[in-house]
């Protein structure tokens, strides 16, 4: 028994054949018939010899004009489509990968390459019968010897079949409906040297089963670049719904900046053809080249190799060292939004991706309590906490409803309007501040006292200024939106959220948002463009990782990034914000001590202790996350420096790692 794989391959013979000749009966019936009716109602009628000439003449010439219309119609409207079928009945072509480009730093080390590989093909010349059925007895055969060989490959490869057999006549029939011109399928990539030998040694039980070379990304640097960097895979039906570049035969990225700029990486194959007979067999050993690979652009990223792996290395440590679930860490420029590092831990290691992940180990890191596959950098959404306070000073500021000198008390037993209780972090109390003051000491009670004498909706268009519950569109997918604590938001979140009233408090939630608690979600990124927005006076820049694309002959092209927005605050907000960071750091009433003191650079910073789960029976939150975000140098700001640790103590835990990356980098001339 056999499958037609195509009525496009039933069809070609034929019509090659019928192009040669053409008979009468293409003529319609109905025409045919009309004259033939008029014949006999002539003679009938007695008419002479000569009108029986005439109507012969009409006759005829009508045929022939119809004649002369498909020869027309066949040669020059279908004609492409007829030289196209009449190819394929004497080529057959296979790709000749194009090799994907490489991936570099911004110093042009190399994060990414290509190295050799095995791949192994099945030729489907070798499966079609003389009629031009599939013989599915002998593919049969042929895929229950490569499961035995492959393995957990194999099954990767095919992994939405439930059958290897099933899936080698799906590929045949895509790939004919893909496209004729090409005879081979790919049935797994980046084979070992055991399984060569077994494939070549089993060559009678594979007919048309060969291996060839081909290449596979190699990841230089490990779990420090895994989520930047992501991994690629080999395309499945639903890519090429999707991909209008994608192939059959293609390897397509699947996360990470090898997903966001697959286009510009994949390259253009090329083509080597076979002289073959009408159904599909070769004719020739040996082929020609019909168009040449050209390999795919470079891509050189704004990351700095040293910078990015030594934060990694300190925040691993770090996590370690409190008892961290993760972190994550981001270096950017505050004058164009490119991105020096950008750090999440736990990593992976992406390498074991390539070439199709066991079930197993995949399943390990979905399982994994520390979620290493979430990149916390862009994804993490958590409650920012006291670092909130710069967004919601600048707001105020700029609304009028603050001033430098706007002073307000910080006593115990503050309470609302109903007796509810309101207190600073530790139950402190500070005596009176003015704005400055309260940015040094992180004031719960100033910045609640102010609000309640405001209105939440007022403060909210400030904080979208700033891209709170937005999207940086940074160029790498996976990217979280965070959550803008606005009294519209509430309500809306109520309705799938039980712990939610529908409703919010002008005191108790206004005084919560103000602190960066309450329904307020921020992820790194983000809290890293807000504080490079103050620091280089008020523009909310585009973060991110391409800084240009090499062509193949060398030529370099800039990846050109817009700012989201060039007018978030007013140049005066912002620097009564930038001294109250300052001051934080170096003023009299400093509480970020870890920050000061740096030979060679002065620091702005803001901490948050964000506070989550359970209350323990001192009314004391039991977990909480730690953050801390920074300018520097302070007089003329370069880079901004942001740090979280999931679960990770008092944010000066976060403060003592921010000191010895900046350390590292002013002595490795990084500053």
């Amino acid at each position: 028994m056999g499958l037609k794989i195509s009525k496009k391959l039933q069809n070609e013979e034929s019509v090659s054949k019928r192009g040669s000749s053409f008979k009468f009966s293409f003529v319609p019936k109905e025409i045919l018939n009309t004259l033939k009716e008029g014949v006999k109602a002539k003679r009938e009628d007695n008419f002479s010899p000569a009108w029986n000439a005439v109507i012969l003449l009409l006759l005829g010439l009508v045929l022939f004009g119809f004649l002369i219309s498909q020869l027309a119609s066949l040669q020059i409207v279908k004609g492409e489509e007829m030289l196209k079928k009449s190819k394929r009945n004497q080529v057959s072509i296979r790709e000749e990968k194009a090799l994907r480009g490489v991936i570099m730093d911004r110093n042009g080390k190399l994060l990414v390459r290509n190295v050799a590989s095995m791949n192994v093909y099945l030729s489907i010349e070798r499966y079609i019968d003389s009629k031009g059925y599939v013989d599915t007895v002998a593919l049969e055969k042929a895929s229950n010897t490569l499961g035995g060989i492959l393995g957990d490959l194999w099954k990767s490869e095919n992994s939405k079949t439930e059958e290897q057999f099933s899936s080698l006549l799906e590929k045949i029939y895509s790939t004919y409906e893909k496209d004729t011109y090409f005879t081979e399928i790919l049935v797994a990539r980046d084979i070992d040297d055991e399984m060569a030998i077994k494939i070549k040694a089993s060559s009678n039980e594979l007919p048309g089963v060969y291996i060839d070379s081909g290449s596979k990304r190699e990841y230089l640097h490990g779990e420090a670049l895994s989520h930047i960097l992501g991994y690629t895979g080999s395309v499945t039906a639903d890519d090429l719904k999707k991909l209008k570049y994608a192939k059959i035969t293609d390897v397509v990225g699947r996360i990470g900046l090898e997903k966001e700029y697959d286009e510009h990486l994949m390259g253009d194959d090329g083509e080597i053809a076979w002289e073959v007979d009408s159904l599909g067999r070769r004719l020739s050993e040996e082929g020609y080249i019909v168009k040449e690979p050209v390999s795919g652009d470079n891509l050189y990223l704004t990351i700095d190799l040293d910078v990015q792996k030594k934060l990694y290395e300190l925040m691993e440590q770090a996590v370690v060292d409190y008892k961290a679930v993760g972190g994550a860490g981001i270096i950017e420029d505050v004058r164009n939004g490119e991105l020096l590092a950008l750090v999440s831990n736990p990593g992976y290691d992406n390498n074991s991706f390539i070439g199709g992940i066991s079930q197993g180990a995949f399943n390990e890191l979905l399982h994994n309590p520390r979620n290493p596959l979430l990149n916390r950098a862009i994804a993490a959404q958590m409650p920012p906490g006291s670092t909130f306070k710069i967004l919601v000073a600048a707001g105020g500021l700029d609304a009028g409803v603050l001033t430098r000198n706007t002073v307000y008390v910080s006593r115990a037993g503050y309470t609302f309007t109903g007796g509810a209780s309101f207190q600073e972090y530790g139950n402190r109390s500070h005596g009176p501040l003015n704005l400055i003051d309260a940015i040094s000491v992180s004031s719960n009670i100033y910045f609640c006292e102010m609000i309640r004498r405001w209105d939440m909706n007022g403060l909210v268009p400030y904080l979208k200024k700033f891209g709170v519950g937005e999207y940086t569109h940074i160029d790498i997918p996976g990217e979280a939106s965070g959550r803008l604590p606005s009294p519209e938001n509430k309500i809306e979140l109520s309705k799938t959220s039980p712990w939610l009233e529908p409703v919010w408090y002008p005191e108790g939630d206004s005084c919560n948002t103000v602190i960066g608690q309450g329904i307020t979600l921020s992820t790194p990124i983000q809290m890293a463009n807000w504080t490079s927005a103050i620091a280089n006076g008020g523009k909310l820049n585009t973060p991110h990782l391409a800084k240009s694309f090499e062509k193949e002959r060398g030529k370099r092209e800039d990846v050109k990034v817009e700012p989201v927005r060039t007018d978030v605050v007013t140049e005066n907000s912002v620097k009564i914000v930038k001294d109250g960071m300052w001051n934080a750091v170096n003023g009299p009433r400093a509480t970020i001590r870890p920050l000061s003191g740096i030979e060679g650079v002065s620091v702005s910073a803001k901490t948050g202790t964000a506070e989550f789960g359970k209350v323990n029976e001192k009314g004391v939150y039991e977990h909480t996350h730690a953050w801390v975000t920074m300018f520097f140098p302070s007089e003329n700001p370069k880079y901004v420096l942001t740090m979280f640790l999931e679960d990770g103590g008092q944010s000066y835990n976060t403060a003592k790692v921010a000191r010895e990356m900046i350390v590292w980098m002013k002595e490795n001339g990084k500053l």
